[in-house]
């Protein structure tokens, strides 16, 4: 015994599923699936498989494997009937035995021939639930169209008002969802994508505080945002706004200092900004395809620390640049 129990597949150590275990099919859990369902509680369950069921018994014609066990419980039957009256007892057990066996079996083996289902009716129930298999699919593709279009009915309608009750406000999203259903792609498509991006834009608005036409700008700056990175070779990280001074000048150092490296919007004064390792430097709009020399409105100062004047177009201003050689006001 002791050399025995030191063979390799008793050691310890290793994987579970190690050794002659690992033949052995892993154990499903569960506790992790839940419940496990019968077949005839799965049946019970779901009126579609009731009428798969119904089908394909009525196909099959009858219960064949309970009529082979009457088959064969008759055989043993009458041949047990036969062997105990004696006939033809010879005083061999084994010669005994064969020749009580020997009508019954020539019963048994004629009924076991007679178990054949009905071709025709086999066939026919194929086809039945083969039909009726497209016709549940088909169908769960229509919830599912429901539900994308409820979803998007809800965009639409906008939120429920106020008073309205649950049934009222239901009723309007089902109407709406109605219409998606019924109303070509393209139309649905193009009506959705402008609610969508309504929704977007006041999102941005509340998150910024932001006037509608500065939110919008930010809306575009995102949706922009594959092209500015291929642009400016940088990844594109959001918003960023500025501090006023009361002088009127607006400085991005202080907000720059723990941003990532990107770009940045401010929608605000149309600001375009790079920043690198704290410090932010004004760019050109990535997305001005003409006037490559052409900044932002807002004039570049400093890359060490940002600070922007708001241009001034007055007379003074033209004045005061009367004689220079070097500005070319064009």
């Amino acid at each position: 015994m002791s050399k025995l129990l030191r063979r390799p597949m008793f050691r310890k150590g290793g994987q579970v599923m190690d050794g002659v275990m690992s033949l052995a099919e892993p154990r499903q859990k569960y506790q992790e699936a839940g419940p496990v369902k019968t077949l005839d509680e799965m049946i019970k369950d779901d009126p579609y498989l009731q009428k798969v069921y119904g089908l394909a018994k009525a196909g099959y014609g009858r219960d064949i494997q309970q009529e082979k066990s009457d088959v064969l419980a008759n055989l043993l039957i009458r041949g047990g009937l036969a062997a105990v009256s004696g006939k033809g007892a010879t005083g061999n057990v084994l010669r005994d035995l064969a020749s009580a066996f020997q009508a019954p079996t020539d019963v048994a083996l004629k009924e076991m021939a007679a178990l054949k289902q009905d071709p025709a009716k086999m066939l026919t129930a194929k086809t039945a639930i083969e039909q009726l298999g497209a016709e549940r699919i088909q169908t769960l593709k229509n919830q599912q169209k429901l539900l994308d279009a409820q979803k998007k009915a809800k965009i639409l309608v906008g939120p429920q008002k106020s008073g309205e009750s649950n049934e009222e406000y239901k009723k309007r999203v089902n109407q709406e969802a109605g219409n998606i259903i019924r109303e070509s792609t393209y139309g649905v498509g193009e009506r959705f994508k402008e609610s969508q991006k309504q929704s977007d834009i006041e999102i941005i608005q509340k998150q910024f505080l932001l006037e509608k036409p500065e939110a919008k700008k930010y809306y575009d700056f995102q949706q922009k945002k594959e092209v500015i990175e291929s642009k400016t070779g940088k990844p594109v990280q959001g918003y960023i706004d500025g501090t006023r001074s009361k002088g009127g000048k607006i400085d991005y150092s202080k907000k720059a200092r723990n941003k990532p490296d990107g770009i940045y919007f401010d929608p605000k004064y149309d600001v375009y900004l790079q920043i690198e390792n704290g410090k932010a430097i004004q760019i050109q709009n990535p997305l001005t395809s003409k006037n490559e020399g052409q900044s932002s409105t807002v004039p570049k100062v400093t890359t060490n620390k940002i600070v922007l004047n708001e241009p001034q177009m007055g007379e003074e201003f033209f004045k005061s640049r009367q004689g220079n050689p070097f500005l070319n006001l064009g």
